[in-house]
């Protein structure tokens, strides 16, 4: 039974075949009539050029201007790439696609359409013109202000070497060629006048109180039997006495006064003449050889970082990257998918009508 069924099958198809043969030129015109008006409605549709460019996104000391992923979604809604009516029509370009490069952060790819290839270029041109008069102000603005920022540091450059360098200079002068100088005076004065001064008046003072001394002794042994003669030689060794006191008092007090100079004024004196040579000279050389000309290296080699920001290779703006791509095969491949579709659907048809038409003739027959 199943054995029968199969051959039935076969007989089946074998009709079939047998049908399609017999219609073979009905069904080989009817498609070629399908296919060839396939052919003159693709043939009379106009070819699309496609532009393709790549982007690499303006960055700052290698950093972008604009995010990729951002800017993307930025120039996707200017331009109307996900807008279903964006499509291209007579003296028009339009951008179909704007896509960041996979993997790849700071590239960009832009795609634009038209029926002319030299508005697809324009088109793609202008887009590319866009982005770098949009982030142009950040470019212009960081090159402004490391420009400021490098006459500052000159500026600064001159102000040590002319005012503070100078000033430093100045002051190590003015303690070499005044203060010291002064000091020197003053020693000088106190040694070869106002001690010498001192030891005169010593001498002079101790001279006289000697004879004072020899004064009170003469008189002392003198007696007399008359007492006014005794009254007078009493007020003179009263006399006497007194100005052997005051003379005794004005050497102690010379003395103290040597001393003071000696220990204190002079001591003081060649303190602050040690001062002056060992700490002040000493910071204020230290201070000019050592900080000043630290920082006017550091100065000058910040100038030079800030000028290597303004080089090639750590600024630029967006800029196409290889060549600009005109590209019409995909407009050619959708042609012939749709002259190729065109075709099955004749061919399909055509083997529908045979049947159609077969069955109509099998059903007139049997109605007869």
């Amino acid at each position: 039974m199943q054995k029968t069924h199969i051959f039935e099958q076969g007989i089946d198809l074998k009709e079939i075949f047998t049908k399609i043969w017999q219609k073979k030129i009905f069904l080989f015109i009817f498609t070629s009539i399908v296919t060839i008006m396939g052919i003159i409605y693709v043939s009379k549709k106009p070819t699309i050029y496609e532009v393709k460019s790549v982007a690499r996104i303006g960055y700052i000391n290698h950093t972008l201007v604009e995010d990729s992923n951002i800017l993307e979604k930025k120039l996707r809604l200017i331009y109307n790439v996900d807008n279903k009516n964006n499509k291209v029509a007579e003296n028009k370009a339009i951008v179909s696609n704007i896509k960041t490069v996979r993997n790849i952060n700071n590239f960009i790819e832009i795609s634009t359409q038209s029926y002319s290839k030299k508005l697809a270029l324009e088109k793609n041109k202008e887009v590319v013109l866009f982005i770098q008069n949009e982030y142009k102000y950040k470019i212009d603005e960081f090159i402004l202000k490391t420009k400021f920022n490098i006459e500052n540091l000159k500026e600064n450059i001159t102000h040590i070497e002319n005012v503070e360098k100078l000033e430093i200079e100045k002051n190590i002068e003015k303690i070499k060629q005044q203060a010291i100088p002064k000091i020197d005076e003053e020693i000088n004065l106190i040694k070869n006048v106002q001690l010498k001064t001192i030891e005169n008046k010593l001498n002079f003072y101790e001279k006289k109180l000697n004879d004072y001394e020899n004064i009170l002794i003469k008189v002392a042994k003198q007696k007399s039997s008359n007492d006014t003669q005794n009254m007078l030689m009493s007020m003179q060794m009263l006399n006497t006495q007194n100005l052997i006191l005051e003379i005794q008092n004005k050497i102690q007090n010379l003395f103290i006064e040597k001393e003071k100079l000696k220990s204190i004024t002079l001591k003081d004196l060649k303190i602050k003449k040690e001062n002056l040579l060992n700490e002040n000279i000493r910071q204020l050389e230290t201070k000019l050889s050592i900080d000043i000309e630290s920082r006017l290296k550091n100065l000058k080699k910040n100038i030079e970082f800030e000028e290597l920001k303004l080089k090639n290779g750590n600024i630029s703006n967006t800029e196409v990257i290889g060549e600009i791509l005109v590209d019409f095969q995909p407009t050619n491949i959708k042609k012939v998918i749709i002259i190729f579709t065109l075709f099955l659907f004749g061919l399909i048809l055509s083997i529908f009508l045979i049947f159609f038409i077969n069955f109509l003739n099998n059903f007139k027959s049997n109605s007869n």
